[in-house]
C-alpha cells in the first residue's frame, strides 16, 4: 500500500456518515476553543509586560535600532537596504505568524481527536476490516505521558535553535520539521495502541517506514491553512488505521487449541 493509496482510501471514507461527523466535531469544539482561549491568551502573553519587559526583547530592540541605524548611515543605498530588509523580514514574520496560528489550530484540533481515535478506529474497521482481530496495548496515562516528554523536547530543541528563525526559509522549513515531528509520533503513538500489539507497534512505528511517514507529512502540509487544520488529525487518524489494518490482515492467523 503506498501514500497515494492511503490517501485516496482517506478521502473515499468521507462517504460515510459515521466519519462524516466525527470530522466535524473538532471543528465545531475548536474553534470556540481557539477563539475564547488561543489566540486570547496568546494575545495577552505578547502585550504583557512579562514579555515587552524581558531582558531577550529589549537586547533584541537595542539590536534592532543599532543594526537600522549603521545601516541607515549608508550613502545613497542606505535607505534602499533598510527598505528592503523592512519588507523581507515583514513577510517572514508574516509566514511564522499563519505558521504558528496554524499549529495552534492543529494542536487544539488534535486534543480533541484524541478523544474519538478509538470511535475512528472502529469506523475504519467495521467498514473495510471486519474480519480482521485487533487489540492494542499500553494505556491512556501511559501514551499521554509519553506524548509530554516528546513535546517538552521538542519545545526545548525549539528553544535550542532560536538563531534558525533569522535565516529566511531556514526557520520556515524547521517550523514546519518541529511540528511535522511532533504530529507524527503522537498520531502513530496514540492509533497504534488502539489497533497494534506492542511487538508489531515497535516494528511498525519507526521513522523510516515512509508509507505512513509520506502520507502523514502531506496531511500535515494541509495545516498551513488555518481552517484545514481543524480536519487534519482526523484525516491522519483514518489514513494510520488504514495501514495497521492492513499490516494486521497481512500477518499469518494462529489457530490455537484449547488444551485439556
Amino acid at each position: 500500500m503506498t501514500a497515494l493509496d492511503l490517501i485516496w482510501k482517506t478521502l473515499g471514507d468521507l462517504k460515510s456518515p459515521k466519519i462524516l461527523i466525527r470530522l466535524f466535531i473538532p471543528f465545531a469544539i475548536g474553534l470556540v476553543l481557539v477563539s475564547l482561549l488561543g489566540y486570547g491568551l496568546f494575545g495577552w502573553l505578547l502585550a504583557s509586560g512579562f514579555v515587552t519587559d524581558s531582558a531577550i526583547v529589549q537586547d533584541m530592540n537595542q539590536w534592532q535600532l543599532e543594526a537600522e541605524s549603521t545601516i541607515g548611515a549608508i550613502p545613497l543605498i542606505g535607505g534602499l537596504l533598510l527598505w528592503f530588509l523592512g519588507m523581507v523580514f515583514t513577510v517572514i514574520a508574516g509566514l511564522i505568524g499563519i505558521i504558528l496560528g496554524s499549529y495552534l489550530v492543529l494542536l487544539f484540533a488534535m486534543i480533541i481527536t484524541g478523544f474519538m481515535t478509538d470511535s475512528l478506529v472502529k469506523a475504519v474497521h467495521d467498514l473495510h476490516y471486519p474480519h480482521t482481530d485487533y487489540q492494542g496495548h499500553g494505556s491512556l496515562s501511559g501514551m499521554l505521558w509519553k506524548m509530554t516528554l516528546f513535546g517538552l523536547g521538542m519545545v526545548l530543541l525549539l528553544l535550542l535553535t532560536l538563531p534558525l528563525l533569522f535565516i529566511p526559509l531556514v526557520n520556515l522549513l524547521w517550523f514546519w520539521a518541529i511540528g511535522f515531528i511532533f504530529f507524527r509520533y503522537a498520531l502513530v503513538l496514540d492509533v497504534g495502541q488502539v489497533i497494534l500489539p506492542e511487538p508489531l507497534f515497535k516494528q511498525l512505528s519507526p521513522f523510516n517506514r515512509w508509507t505512513p511517514t509520506v502520507t502523514l507529512a502531506a496531511l500535515f502540509s494541509l495545516s498551513l491553512l488555518p481552517m484545514i487544520s481543524f480536519f487534519v488529525p482526523v484525516f491522519g487518524v483514518i489514513a494510520l488505521a488504514h495501514y495497521y489494518f492492513d499490516q494486521l490482515s497481512l500477518l499469518p492467523v494462529s489457530n490455537e487449541e484449547d488444551s485439556p
